[in-house]
């Protein structure tokens, strides 16, 4: 092959790769955009999100893929693709500090999520304004201490590390709202570390668009 060939061939475009689609959730990366439709979480709305890290949680029978979204304000969102029963469905969560617990719920009735296995109900006293349509009147639970462990990193095509001293292991509380479609969680890691989070559940078709990095 003469010289001119080999060059022609080298920087052949037919040798670049196929850009990457994006045709479900389940497949968004770090540094991809999804946009909403309206919905009734402002934060939401219309809005559109960069996938700016991603985790994941290893149960015993499941494993799901966290996606922290960033967009123009500085509410950081989760969202997880939970394909785990008959009907995947979008999960939304926002954590919320102590002094949002305590206007939303009566503290005596959060900590009997953890004291005994009997399961307790949560009633809602107020929705705050920057929660609104976040969370539902009332809750009940259906999880109670369940094992799970944290993993920092994307493990959907590996298998997360079995090691004890990988991940970090925490007890997980689960409490379901108005048709299902509302969650308070609860995890608690060693020492007491105790995270609040408050989650929607909304379908695929929220979605308007999807755009690779």
């Amino acid at each position: 092959m003469s010289m001119t060939g080999l060059f022609k061939s080298f920087f052949n475009n037919d040798d670049k790769k196929e850009p990457r689609k994006l045709d479900h959730p389940r497949d968004l990366g770090k540094g991809d955009i999804i946009k909403f439709h309206y919905m009734p979480q402002s934060e939401l709305s219309n809005n559109q999100f960069q996938v700016s890290d991603i985790n994941t949680y290893d149960f015993e029978d499941r494993k799901l893929t966290e996606l922290t979204l960033k967009g123009e304000s500085n509410e950081t969102i989760y969202l997880v693709v939970d394909e785990t029963g008959d009907e995947s469905f979008l999960s939304f969560s926002r954590k919320i500090n102590r002094n949002e617990v305590e206007k939303i719920f009566n503290l005596d009735e959060v900590g009997s999520i953890f004291d005994t296995e009997d399961m307790t109900s949560l009633h809602r006293i107020t929705e705050p304004k920057n929660l609104e349509n976040w969370t539902t009147d009332t809750y009940l639970q259906e999880v109670y201490a369940e094992g799970g462990y944290y993993h920092k990193g994307d493990y959907r095509n590996k298998e997360v590390p079995a090691g004890e001293n990988d991940g970090d292991d925490f007890e997980y509380y689960m409490l379901i709202g108005n048709k299902r479609q509302f969650v308070i969680e609860a995890e608690v890691y060693e020492g007491g570390e105790t995270d609040i989070i408050i989650t929607i559940r909304r379908p695929l078709s929220d979605i308007e668009e999807m755009y690779p990095a």
